[in-house]
């Protein structure tokens, strides 16, 4: 049975355009002529004819489809991986079938995943509850912008008075030293909520699952009974699982499900471990060009030593104390001893290179880029304790201490006001970032009064919509801001959150959520000598800054303080380990704990869904895209309807029996009389 007056086409634009005009339906046949948009514009086109009704809606799914997904290197060479959700559901019409029949499961999932971020954020800000909810009813605040709008006075909800001139980028100030303050009238939680929300759907966009290699790799421990996972560099570059864009999102997979994390970081392991990478510092990626994880076996990828080195050992770590995989450590320790020893050799001091931050060029002696390599030894001292080696922990431990305290000699401008963004340039300063990890795994060698300094200086630099990146350029990045966020005191850390969500608001970007923006202005783009748009980008994992804290059992309190050792899961310096996720009272159903992987039992479902709406003769669509990863043994599959299940033989016309399917797929969608439910607004 096939959707009642349901009808596609693909071919040039122009031509199915007037023909749909001029006959209102489409020809039901597919162009052969494959080409790319600068050749005849092709298009794919779909109609539904309604007919005469007062009220109707019908639901349709569109989507893509890559096989192989991935080309990797292996030591059978360069193989095609097939995606994951072909391990679970066979060929790609029995995963459109099922796929569709699962809408309003996987919008169930996307609810509760919904629910539970709010119940978390809630959790997290609950324990000053009574300070972020005020009584105090703040003076309405003047709207930004930055034209011919008069000074303003006013109060915010915890009684602090501001100043805020909008024909300025200086933003709310306290008047009684001119430093930055939160924008007055949000509420953090709300502010916070609102950015995450936005976030989640953009991260998981960016990766695939893949099936492992048939052939094993070359490390034989390998669990090939589990997903590869891949991520692609949108915009910026289209790397594939480019390290330092993995690290800015792992706060993401800390909170959400850290198994995918491990899924993420394994495919570099496996190259690197396989002998295909000459440097004895980390690969910066696993391929240029996405789906390409080809590596680079001349060792000639981007130069980031330090970063990539610094990144691998602090990710692993840090999954290993959100799952207590220790058995996967122990599997990767003799390459992280590997990078381990590069630090120790070039960190403290770094040459000139780039970092994370790579479009803002190359720099020597970089702060922050030196801290992140201590910080990295100080974590190597912890993976050495929970493999049993104890005098690499002494080692390390002690080298840790060591260049600790040169990098403060080298590293705090001579007021003591704050760090500078290379040793001894003083009219330079940064977001201190690296400094997160220490704090999310209370690794406890970053001094409180370096934490402290920083959230004192943070405000005394700010603009109308944050704290710039650096003093190179006014532009900042919003994963980096919100890391820095998550070591400051609690009236900083509302600066930083509640400057993005205002950003948020008055923006002249008109894409998807970009990370880098300007500060003042209109908060566009960047323009270095030409704009740069970084758009959806999954560094936004970064923005789980605070919910990977809370994960790990601080709260909006904690503040510049270290944990309480009594309460918190992470003891200081400790090699504990979180072994299960706790579900908030609030949450429904524990999307955070370990993803427990059988034969075939993870799929990765992006559902693109269009609901239709007739009425009185006016048609209005409402579009839903979400991305959720789910456990689902292949066995509650719906059954099939016999007159679309093909053989897993590829058909010879597969565009033409794809939309065929899709048009079985629809028979049980339209319904002139109930409307859809709404689509879950984040996932």
């Amino acid at each position: 049975m096939q959707a009642k007056n349901f009808s596609f086409q693909s071919g040039f634009s122009t031509n199915l355009r007037y023909n749909f005009v001029m006959q209102h339906f489409l020809q039901d046949n597919v162009d052969g002529d494959y080409r790319g948009s600068g050749s005849r514009e092709p298009i794919f086109a779909y109609a539904h004819d309604f007919g005469m009704v007062s009220d109707a809606s019908v639901r349709y799914s569109i989507g893509s489809v890559q096989q192989p997904i991935i080309r990797y290197l292996s030591s059978a060479g360069v193989v095609p991986l097939q995606p994951w959700w072909s391990h679970c559901y066979g060929d790609i019409f029995q995963m459109i079938n099922f796929h569709f029949n699962d809408f309003s499961v996987t919008q169930q999932l996307a609810y509760q995943f919904e629910a539970q971020l709010e119940a978390d954020i809630n959790s997290y800000y609950s324990a000053n509850m009574a300070m972020v909810y005020s009584n105090n009813t703040p003076s309405p605040p003047p709207v930004y912008s930055n034209g011919s709008q008069g000074y303003a006075v006013g109060n915010d909800a915890f009684g602090n008075e501001y100043i805020f001139d909008p024909n300025t980028a200086y933003g709310f100030l306290d008047p009684n030293n001119f430093s930055g303050i939160a924008i007055p009238d949000v509420q953090e939680a709300q502010a916070y909520y609102s950015i995450v929300a936005l976030s989640a759907r953009q991260i998981m966009g960016a990766y695939v699952l893949a099936i492992p290699p048939a052939s094993g790799c070359a490390n034989t421990s390998s669990n090939t009974t589990e997903p590869l996972m891949f991520q692609k560099e949108i915009s910026s570059n289209g790397n594939v699982n480019t390290v330092d864009v993995m690290y800015p999102a792992m706060p993401f997979f800390l909170y959400a499900n850290p198994e995918l994390l491990k899924y993420n970081l394994e495919p570099l392991f496996q190259n690197q471990e396989g002998a295909f990478y000459p440097n004895g510092y980390s690969m910066h990626d696993l391929g240029t060009h996405f789906p390409n994880a080809t590596g680079h076996v001349e060792g000639n990828d981007e130069y980031m030593p330090v970063e990539e080195s610094g990144n691998m050992i602090l990710m692993s770590y840090a999954y290993y104390k959100f799952s207590g995989n220790a058995a996967w450590l122990q599997q990767h320790y003799k390459k992280l001893l590997q990078f381990a020893e590069y630090l120790v050799e070039f960190s403290l001091v770094p040459g000139i290179q780039l970092s994370t931050d790579d479009f803002a060029g190359q720099l020597v002696n970089q702060t922050n880029l030196a801290i992140k390599g201590i910080v990295g030894i100080q974590a190597m001292a912890g993976i050495s304790g929970v493999v049993g080696a104890a005098s690499e922990v002494q080692t390390f431990t002690s080298t840790a201490l060591e260049y600790i305290q040169q990098w403060e000699y080298l590293a705090i401008d001579p007021s003591g006001r704050h760090t500078l963004l290379s040793y001894e340039w003083r009219s330079s300063y940064g977001l201190l970032y690296n400094i997160y990890p220490d704090k999310l795994l209370n690794l406890g060698i970053i001094p409180q009064r370096i934490y402290d300094m920083q959230s004192d200086w943070y405000p005394t630099i700010s603009q109308v919509f944050g704290i710039p990146l650096d003093s190179r350029h006014s532009y900042t990045k919003s994963d980096w801001e919100l890391w820095t966020a998550a070591t400051c005191s609690p009236s900083t850390r509302r600066l930083f959150v509640n400057s993005l969500a205002y950003w948020l608001n008055n923006t002249a970007t008109d894409r998807a959520f970009t990370d880098l923006y300007e500060t003042i202005d209109d908060g566009s783009y960047p323009v270095s000598p030409t704009p740069i748009y970084f758009i959806a980008r999954p560094v936004a994992g970064g923005h789980f800054s605070l919910l990977a804290l809370f994960r790990a059992g601080e709260n909006s309190l904690t503040g510049t303080s270290p944990p309480d050792d009594s309460a918190s899961p992470f003891p200081s310096n400790s090699t504990s380990a979180l072994s299960e996720m706790a579900l908030p009272s609030a949450a429904t159903v524990d999307l955070g704990g370990p993803l427990l992987v059988s034969s075939s039992s993870v799929t990765t479902t992006t559902i693109t869904t269009i609901t239709a709406a007739a009425a009185n003769g006016n048609m209005s669509l409402s579009l839903s895209l979400t991305t959720i990863t789910r456990i689902e043994p292949p066995s509650s599959a719906p059954p099939l309807d016999p007159s679309t299940t093909t053989s897993s033989s590829p058909s010879p016309n597969t565009d033409t029996n794809v939309l065929a399917t899709l048009n079985t797929a629809l028979s049980g969608a339209e319904n002139p009389s109930t409307a859809m439910p709404p689509a879950s607004s984040a996932s």
